[in-house]
């Protein structure tokens, strides 16, 4: 693991605050040498996608941003999952009304192609120059056409309304499914085609079981952490689809509870 990061509670601003100042402080032992430590960054996911499909809150963000803005330091968010246009706007960030400094892309900026790309404003972006951070996919011909296109597409197809229509109607889907299997089925949450539906600690099967339930009806999910079961359609998925893709699912919550 990357060393100097601290980790806290994810949407927990008393918690973030604490550790900011625990931060602040130089061990002895460092002064002595001259050193001095404090707040370089804070990075983010504005929805935690491995973690359990869970959304930043607008007030977590928000203190995340006067913090930094306090101490001097940047403001990154892992755009990675999240991004172009998954959540319903282009970027995660947008459904929180915050600006970082700093946030990362990648997935589907090249639908499909491999390509990264780190987007930085202000200050942070005069700190690399050319030939200071090199990578495989970086800058490449290829990549770069490829996003290109994508971005192209995003914008003349209006895509991020098919992705709120359909993510709606996964919500709604996905609701209804749960009220008939109380005893399975938790919490439905996400934003756009991004969606998670928690699976109860009793409900006999892990979130990686009905995954593969559902992969024998012929519909492809994927576990996000051990008890949510996640959705990540493509986001020119259709209503039909999206129709097709409830069905599979609630026919794996059958067979798994014998009814």
């Amino acid at each position: 693991m990357v060393r100097g990061f601290k980790y806290t509670p994810y949407n927990n601003v008393e918690a973030l605050e604490k550790l900011v100042k625990e931060i602040n402080v130089t061990p002895e032992e460092d002064a002595k040498d001259g050193r001095k430590r404090g707040l370089a960054a804070i990075m983010l996911e504005p929805l935690q996608g491995e973690g359990g499909i869970i959304p930043g809150t607008k007030e977590f963000f928000a203190a995340a941003r006067r913090i930094c803005d306090e101490n001097g330091a940047i403001l990154i968010c892992d755009e990675v999952q999240v991004g172009m246009g998954r959540s319903g706007t282009l970027w995660g960030h947008e459904q929180l009304g915050v600006i970082p400094d700093v946030f990362t892309s990648a997935k589907a900026l090249g639908g499909g192609v491999p390509i990264g790309a780190m987007m930085a404003r202000g200050d942070a972006a005069t700190t690399f120059g050319p030939g200071d951070h090199a990578s495989t996919y970086g800058g490449n011909p290829l990549a770069c056409a490829a996003a290109l296109c994508v971005a192209q597409y995003l914008s003349d197809n209006d895509v991020l309304s098919n992705v709120r229509a359909r993510g709606a109607q996964i919500s709604a889907g996905l609701l209804e499914i749960t009220e008939r299997y109380p005893a399975v089925l938790g919490e439905v949450r996400g934003w756009g085609l991004l969606k998670g539906v928690a699976i109860k600690e009793d409900a006999g099967c892990t979130a990686a079981e009905l995954v593969g339930d559902a992969m024998e009806e012929g519909l492809l999910l994927v576990a996000a952490g051990p008890s949510v079961v996640r959705f990540v359609p493509p986001l020119i998925v259709s209503e039909e689809e999206i129709d097709d893709a409830l069905v599979r699912f609630e026919k794996a919550i059958a067979k798994r509870v014998g009814s």
